[in-house]
């Protein structure tokens, strides 16, 4: 299995192209047209397209194309050959001539005369001292002093294809020969037989050889002649590109395919469909992306990536995984939608058809010696000896979705089901444990053995442990988490346990004596783990719903002790392309156990499209400088190069610009980051919010002198060595001048002296006249205060206080009264009447709400001539009155009882053309109730006891009223916290009696007589 996963390459050779990341761009992208004939990176780093609609550039995100409506120099928009020099320079070839880009300004490179007027361009390439070399009809031609001279004149066809070795021997392909130029001279090498008319249209070196592509095939020099490689089949068109690499893998294209060859043999053969139709061009940038130009289909990039991925181009028959283990013999078996197969030498081989599961998706596995497990959404079975087997015990496990299978150290199986945990013992049955085992959630998903021997068990709602035959729940405590569904557990190699949460999309961490939660706010993705997995290197490997993501351990457990403490983590792999998410790609599924493993150094883990594969020991880090390039500046709605030796001098309406910029990384272009400032604007450091908007906008720019920054960082964060910078200058307008300022510096001096007067008049007029109104606009709003207060504390209907007026008024009289030697002795009491109007719902519903409203003002009318100053008399709510006596004798609360209800019911209220008889019952207490405890109870306490006494005369016949008393003897009185969360504890606990009903017979004089 380590062959699977070798050391990481630029372009690891041991990888099939597929395994390769691979991104696609064509018309809908910015690409002028689908041939991508040429390809070069500029010494900034752009990438640079030649198609047969013009000449492109990419800076990863965006294209910026050029043809003769932008570039009238360019001589064709056929461009069919780039090449970049040492000096910066681009060099392009049409069919119409040869063009050089310097800086911004693009031009001819003229004939020399005696040459002809015009050259078609096939080939471009530089000989060992720099000089260009030119591919032409007429044979090969150089550039000296500034045009195009013959450097050696080649019959029948000229020059097709250049290349030259780092001897410094030139190699030109013609037709059906191929010509070495060197110190020695010219040889010319004849293709074989049956290729003698053959065009030479690419050379390459390769495997210390030199090998040609032609139209009859690929043939490869050996000594001096030329035999053809038979691993390439010739083909319609023959080949069309070659190019080898910096891992020495040849790369050879043509119509209909491919081919990838290292030391001379073939590695791979790749059908050249889809983006890999006819590729016309293969280049390597400095960053180790492969980039291929199909002749009709765009331009394809592939770089190494970080994962393989085992999947149908490996034979499997279902991408779809839920589950995958390694057997004893180092197999990987894996579990699909529709089975089980087994990956060997490469190549999935399909074991267990799904019909022949109780259930075709294989959820989990144990492989063991000789024989494997398999947990399926409905049920077990066993395989062995090349057979499906249901072993009688298994049939417990029916209609129950397996989640996971662990054999312990003492040899026993257990059976995480959607139905309980099951034991087997080795016998004809399986014991199950549920909710009368302890279970809270009989779904369990997940099961691990830790290293002294305790079995720990996931569900959907917790996590337990077994302990003799029962499942004892572990709380989190901590965590804020009561029953979390619990889908991973590993415990590290310290001892230290993790639990993957999936509906949280968190990680649980216990040291021994406590639980840590760590999730997004503390640095961990949310990323619901599915698989923990250590590499021996302090890290921790996590994958889950999202993606792979690793962390360090000591961080991990650092944060363990620190709540305010942050876990760097990096994402390597994700499902959704986040930018900083790493590399885009599918992950992962299940949740229980199989769901990973981890092998040298190498971490395995089903999707949704095979088995990923992440090597452990390989480099993660593109440690390639990236440089950032400010490429133009919107001036007064005119665009203009950037110069970045240049100090502009911009006029004084040029107060808004935009500036566009890049910063050029393609390993991960999504994935970078670029800040941006302007100096002596702002010197903050702003981050681009989003990548593929590389521009900045500054509006109402003042005068002065400026300095535009940008900086950018790859996908590593590995920045560029020095900002990018546009230096400029805004001048002033006239009126912001030194000499403008100093005329209205002294113009303003003047004017102040001559009005300083009149101004000063004019103040302390309007100050007197603000005075007055001032004073007026105080009055107006204390006595509106006033009113507003008054409507706030008062019953609209009754014009009786309210709740609210009581509330803020009792407490200051109870604390006047508590001065008073009676009532602080317990003689004289408040008397607290609560009553409440009988059947005055009928009265509503036979009379109407409006004879309701009126008897409601009639009570409230008579109950007003009971009182005294000093006295409220309260609208509590509905047909409820509270009335509120100062100071008197406690003996007379019954005649005060008495004395209101007799009022009430004195005579009858006229409505319309009825006359009503109405009652109301009552509920008295005095206050204090208990003289030798008088804080014992608050106001409140005594409405709620009055409320009692009410409710007592209600049921007891109405029209009437009852008091409640302290017991002449009591036990002592109980808590006073206790006593005023529940009044009624007196009660119930005999310190107060209840002193009626009574029911008034006739009238009685007034206590207040």
């Amino acid at each position: 299995m380590a062959a699977l996963c070798p050391t990481a390459h630029a372009l690891d050779p041991s990888k099939s192209f597929h395994h390769y990341v691979r991104n696609h761009w064509s018309l809908e992208q910015g690409l002028p047209q689908l041939s991508v004939l040429a390809i070069t990176q500029d010494k900034p780093g752009y990438l640079w397209f030649g198609t047969q609609a013009g000449l492109s550039r990419f800076d990863g995100v965006r294209f910026t194309n050029f043809d003769l409506d932008t570039t009238p120099e360019l001589p064709s928009t056929w461009i069919q050959a780039l090449h970049t020099d040492r000096a910066g320079r681009l060099w392009i070839g049409t069919p119409q001539g040869l063009a050089v880009r310097e800086g911004h300004r693009v031009r001819k490179v003229p004939v020399a005369p005696g040459e002809g007027d015009v050259v078609e361009v096939l080939a471009l390439t530089a000989d060992t001292a720099g000089r260009l070399l030119v591919a032409t009809r007429r044979g090969v031609m150089a550039v000296a002093n500034d045009r195009l001279e013959m450097l050696h004149a080649l019959p029948e066809g000229g020059a097709l294809a250049l290349h030259v070795d780092r001897d410094g021997t030139l190699w030109v392909g013609g037709r059906g020969r191929v010509h070495a130029f060197d110190a020695s001279g010219e040889r010319v090498l004849m293709l074989p037989a049956g290729a003698t008319t053959a065009h030479v249209v690419v050379l390459a070196h390769h495997d210390g050889r030199v090998w040609a592509g032609t139209e009859a095939g690929l043939f490869v020099l050996s000594g001096r002649q030329w035999q053809r490689h038979g691993a390439v089949a010739p083909a319609s068109g023959g080949i069309l590109a070659l190019r080898e690499d910096r891992d020495g893998v040849l790369g050879a294209s043509t119509r209909d395919a491919v081919y990838r060859l290292r030391a001379g043999r073939l590695l791979e053969r790749i059908r050249g469909e889809g983006p890999l139709a006819e590729i016309r061009a293969f280049y390597e940038d400095r960053e180790s992306n492969l980039w291929l130009g199909s002749n009709n289909e765009g331009v394809s990039r592939a770089w190494n990536g970080w994962t393989r991925r085992y999947s149908r181009a490996e034979g499997l028959l279902q991408p779809l995984l839920w589950s995958t283990a390694q057997g004893p013999d180092g197999r990987v078996w894996v579990g699909s939608d529709d089975g089980v197969s087994v990956l060997e030498n490469g190549r999935f081989r399909l074991v267990v058809p799904g019909p022949a599961l109780p259930h075709p998706a294989a959820y989990s596995l144990l492989p063991e010696n000789g024989q494997t497990w398999i947990g399926t959404r409905d049920g077990a079975a066993l395989y062995r000896g090349g057979r499906v087997q249901r072993p009688r015990m298994l049939a417990a496990l029916d209609a129950a979705q397996v989640n996971g299978i662990v054999r312990d150290r003492g040899g026993r199986l257990w059976f995480a089901t959607s139905t309980g945990l099951y034991r087997w013992d080795g016998g004809e049955r399986l014991r199950r444990y549920g909710t009368e085992a302890g279970l809270r959630d009989v779904r369990v998903r997940v099961l691990m053995e830790t290293r002294d021997g305790r079995l720990l068990v996931g569900t959907q709602s917790g996590l337990y442990e077994f302990v003799d035959e029962r499942l004892v729940a572990i709380p989190l405590t901590g965590t804020g988490l009561d029953a979390p569904h619990i889908v991973a557990l590993h415990e590290l190699a310290g001892g230290q346990w993790l639990v993957g949460a999936l509906s949280e999309e968190l990680m649980l961490v216990f040291d021994g004596e406590r639980w840590t939660r760590l999730d997004k706010t503390r640095g961990i993705p949310a990323n619901a783990p599915f698989f923990f997995a250590e590499d021996g290197n302090d890290f921790l490997w996590v994958g889950g719903l999202r993606g792979i993501y690793r962390v360090r351990i000591t961080d991990l457990l650092a944060a363990t002790g620190n709540p305010a403490a942050r876990v760097p983590a990096r994402t390597l792999l994700n499902e959704r392309g986040d930018r900083h998410g790493g590399q885009k790609g599918d992950c992962c599924n299940g949740a229980g156990n199989s769901r990973g493993f981890m092998a040298d150094h190498a971490l395995w883990l089903p999707t949704r499209d095979g088995l990923v594969v992440m090597a452990t020991d390989q480099p993660l880090a593109n440690d390639y400088v990236p440089e950032s390039v400010i490429e133009r500046v919107q001036v007064r709605g005119h665009w203009r190069a950037a110069d970045p030796v240049a100090a502009w001098s911009l006029p004084g309406d040029a107060r808004d610009l935009r500036f566009e910029f890049t910063t050029l990384s393609f390993q991960a272009s999504d994935h970078i980051d670029i800040r941006y400032r302007l100096k002596g604007y702002d010197e903050d450091w702003k981050l681009l919010d989003d990548p593929h908007q590389r521009s900045a906008t500054y509006t109402n720019l003042p005068a002065g002198h400026y300095v535009f920054e940008v900086l950018g960082t790859n996908n590593s964060g590995v920045s560029g060595r020095t900002a990018a910078t546009q230096a400029f200058t805004i001048a002033p307008y006239f009126y912001e001048s030194a000499w403008f300022y100093l005329l209205l510096a002294m113009a303003l001096g003047v004017l102040v002296l001559l009005s300083n007067r009149w101004v000063l008049r004019r103040h302390h007029n309007r100050r007197v006249a603000l005075e007055r109104l001032v004073q007026q606009r105080t009055r107006d709003l204390q006595q509106a205060n006033r009113q507003l207060e008054a409507i706030s504390l008062t019953d609209p209907l009754t014009s009786l206080h309210n709740r609210r007026y009581l509330a803020r008024q009792l407490p200051a009289d109870i604390a006047y009264y508590q001065r008073m030697p009676k009532f602080a002795t317990g003689v004289d009491v408040l008397a607290f009447v609560l009553l409440d109007i009988d059947h005055f719902k009928s009265i509503n519903d036979g009379h109407g709400h409006q004879a309701g409203d009126h008897v409601l003002q009639t009570v409230a009318h008579r109950l007003r001539t009971l009182s005294r100053e000093g006295d409220y008399v309260v609208r509590w709510g509905g047909e409820e009155f509270l009335m509120v006596f100062r100071p008197m004798p406690r003996h007379e609360l019954h005649a005060l009882g008495r004395r209101i209800c007799t009022a009430i019911a004195s005579e009858p209220v006229e409505v319309a053309d009825t006359r009503l008889h109405v009652t109301a019952s009552l509920g008295v207490i005095g206050y204090p109730p208990f003289p030798e405890a008088p804080e014992l109870l608050g106001w409140e306490q005594l409405v709620s006891l009055a409320d009692r006494a009410l409710y007592q005369v209600k049921a007891q016949g109405r029209n009437g009223w009852a008091v409640y008393e302290a017991s002449p003897s009591r036990s002592p009185l109980p808590d006073a916290d206790h006593v005023r969360r529940d009044p009624g504890e007196l009660v119930r606990g005999g310190h107060l009696v209840l002193r009626g009903p009574h029911h008034p017979t006739a009238a009685a004089p007034s206590p207040f007589d």
